[in-house]
């Protein structure tokens, strides 16, 4: 007798992977049948006959492991082989506890068609070859049934012969002969039986062998489940009373068995607000499970996260409870929002770097100008005193424009190694003759190594803006710290930081208050240009944008950490350098020259300017309005020029288009660039065109004669 179909059951809670599996397995002759739960899988097979089950072992209210329990204690199904489906192996473990519930295989997702093809069609001729042998057994007691009825049918005639025996003499020899005859079928028949046993044996010693495999397998497996990647919590419906926690729940959020076991939710205090834990509750009575539902939870330590939570109704151990998983996102949360952060500083920076090319332009025609004018002014004391307010004023506003070149990473950058630890005595020793005798400043410099490269100026604002900000949330008094400490950021945590730092040697530095603190919202916007807290007139929401800009120019990352009421710490990551003899500067004495000058700018008032500070130092001048007319000048003076000062930015030809005509042209000629900001990568690509430097505007003739010198003598030029 043949089999029409092998009878395969395929148990998965998800329907589109019942569709895949059944169109992997379509056309080879299987009557292929669906359930999507476990209990709906053991009901089938107390009902029908499968040569094999393909269970799934992730399921809500019965997952695979229990099912295949269940089906190895029933005598009815504990045959049937089971194969389980499932996204990952995991680990030894996992697969034992599979095996010792009664799996014979495993099969990963995604499933590898030829594969689960392969191992299917082993089962079903399995299957075919135990219902032949099946029906060969039940054949053969068929026929010894048959055979004994027929012997024992014989002995009653024999009997009646045995008494007849005499008036039926002929008729005995003939029944003895038939006897004989039938006593050869039945040996025959004993033969078959015997080697059907003897094939039955064979197979019973390979199950014995594959079930103690099972056996030590499942040892494992328990272990496995327990160090899910995944926090899982069980507990009951609706009153949210916990039952069961795995391993990495209690790892990750530092929960353990005896402290929350019994106990719910709400009175360990995991939920930061209760009010998500109405809305979660409500949307499971809704619609009996939840996927992906944000919220925050908080640690056994008090730290919040962020989490993604996953659950669904089960029966557990015959109560109705909640499998839910939790998800931590809360890195991948904050380094979107450290994404975003540095987005909206690239798009702002965009923005002040064009300002402050005009900006500067108008700020150097009031600083010359202001110069020019105190010889002409000094006797007068009324207007020597404006001229200073003047040149206040203007100072201050190049300041202003520096802090929004800092933080849009387009100012030049006067690279030298700097002390960290002496760069913050020296802004203690000015934040101590400033601020509120109610304010106690507190230094611990734990860092042995404490230099970097970087600018001097650029670093001691940062730690005046925070030392500032730290002050002005202290407005009844306190503790300002600032402490330093050498540690090694690794890739981990630079690959998971939004700041471009490599894995090294850094040091922290950290400037903590006693202040006020500040909200999620405002920490999430503290490093917006333009804005800030503080009354108006009192602050201009630069100082922190700057402090940004200034950490990422120099490779190094902040972080922030402020609670209302408690107080905030900054900490900066800066890359170590190595320890050699810092730069002394020293005051300059203002420097005189001599020979032609080519100053090319497109703004008249930056030519006029410069053409009376440089006749001042004693050079002679020559101006050009454009690159243009800057080659025109060049080409009929050439002889009478010894540097070309040339603006970055000029309609038409630009100061980059300009320089490399003048190299090709004339390629000793000495080009001093010139510009209202540097922008971030030009310094390395000028220096390689030809130019012999760079001078920052807005500049002081002092400035101005240095960067002169340096370009004509070719001594130090650097940009």
């Amino acid at each position: 007798m043949t089999i029409a179909a092998i009878p395969i059951l395929i148990v998965d809670d998800r329907p589109e992977n019942l569709l895949s599996l059944e169109e992997l397995l379509s056309d080879q002759g299987y009557e292929l049948v669906r359930a999507s739960s476990g209990n709906e899988a053991l009901r089938l097979t107390l009902k029908q006959e499968f040569a094999l089950v393909l269970l799934d072992v992730q399921m809500p209210e019965m997952d695979g492991f229990e099912t295949a329990e269940l089906m190895r204690v029933n005598p009815k199904t504990r045959h049937i082989p089971i194969i389980f489906v499932t996204a990952g192996f995991k680990d030894l473990q996992f697969q034992f506890r599979g095996y010792d519930a009664g799996a014979v295989d495993y099969l990963a997702k995604p499933i590898e068609p030829l594969f689960l093809q392969s191992k299917v069609r082993i089962f079903a001729e399995m299957y075919c070859q135990r219902h032949e042998i099946e029906l060969h057994k039940n054949h053969l007691e068929e026929l010894v049934e048959l055979r004994t009825a027929e012997l024992r049918q014989s002995s009653a005639e024999l009997i009646t012969s045995n008494k007849r025996l005499q008036q039926r003499n002929i008729e005995m020899e003939a029944v003895q002969e038939i006897l004989r005859g039938q006593i050869d079928d039945f040996t025959e028949t004993h033969d078959q039986l015997l080697a059907t046993e003897e094939m039955l044996r064979v197979q019973l010693e390979v199950y014995e062998v594959n079930q103690k495999l099972l056996n030590e397998s499942n040892c494992n497996l328990q272990t496995l489940f327990d160090v899910s990647p995944l926090a899982i919590v069980v507990s009951s419906f609706p009153e949210g009373i916990i039952r069961e926690i795995n391993n990495t729940f209690s790892d990750d959020f530092g929960y353990k068995d005896e402290f929350v076991i019994g106990e719910t939710g709400f009175n360990i205090g995991l939920w930061v607000d209760n009010d998500d834990r109405d809305l979660f509750l409500k949307l499971m009575q809704d619609q009996q499970g939840v996927s992906g539902f944000s919220s925050l939870i908080k640690t056994c330590h008090g730290e919040n996260r962020n989490v993604l939570l996953y659950s669904n109704l089960m029966d557990f151990k015959g109560e109705k409870c909640l499998l839910t998983v939790f998800l931590d996102v809360t890195e991948q949360k904050r380094m979107e929002e450290q994404i975003r952060q540095t987005q909206k500083m690239d798009v702002i920076g965009q923005l002040a770097g064009g300002i402050a090319h005009d900006f500067n332009n108008m700020l150097t025609a009031i600083l010359g100008s202001a110069e020019l004018m105190v010889r002409h002014v000094q006797h007068d004391s009324a207007a020597m005193k404006l001229l200073g307010n003047i040149q206040k004023a203007a100072s201050r506003s190049a300041d202003l424009t520096g802090q929004l070149l800092a933080f849009s990473r387009k100012g030049q950058k006067n690279a030298v190694q700097v002390r960290i630890d002496k760069t913050i005595q020296e802004v203690i020793s000015l934040l101590e003759r400033t601020i509120d005798k109610k304010i106690s400043l507190k230094a611990r410099l734990a860092a042995s190594i404490a230099c970097v490269d970087g600018d001097p100026t650029l670093l001691q604002n940062v730690l005046l803006n925070l030392g500032v900000n730290a002050r002005d949330a202290m407005p009844e008094g306190g503790v300002i710290t600032f402490a330093t400490a050498n540690v090694e950021l690794d890739s981990a945590y630079c690959g998971s930081c939004a700041f471009n730092i490599t894995p090294g040697p850094y040091i922290e530095v950290s400037v903590s208050d006693t202040g006020i603190g500040m909200t999620e919202d405002i920490i999430q916007r503290v490093f917006e240009p333009f804005f800030t807290t503080k009354e108006v007139g009192k602050g201009t929401g630069l100082g922190l944008a700057a402090v940004y800009g200034t950490v990422t120019e120099h490779h190094g990352c902040i972080n922030i950490f402020s609670e209302p009421g408690i107080g905030t710490v900054f900490k900066l990551y800066l890359p170590l350098s190595g320890e050699k003899k810092l730069e002394v500067t020293s005051t300059e004495e203002l420097i005189h020259g001599s020979g032609g000058i080519l100053l090319v700018d497109d703004e008249e008032i930056i030519r006029d300017i410069g053409k009376n500070l440089l006749e001042e130092s004693g050079y002679r001048v020559y101006s050009a309005v454009d690159g243009e007319h800057a080659l025109e000048v060049y080409e009929r003076e050439r002889e009478n020029i010894r540097l070309v000062i040339l603006d970055m930015i000029m309609p038409g030809m630009g100061g980059k288009e300009t320089l490399v005509q003048l190299k090709k042209s004339y390629p000793d000629i000495r080009v001093l660039i010139s510009s209202g900001f540097h922008k971030e990568g030009t310094a390395g690509e000028l220096k390689q065109l030809g130019a012999k430097g760079f001078l920052q505007k807005p500049y002081l003739r002092q400035e101005l004669c240095r960067a002169v010198a340096v370009a004509i003598s070719d001594t130090s030029a650097t940009l």
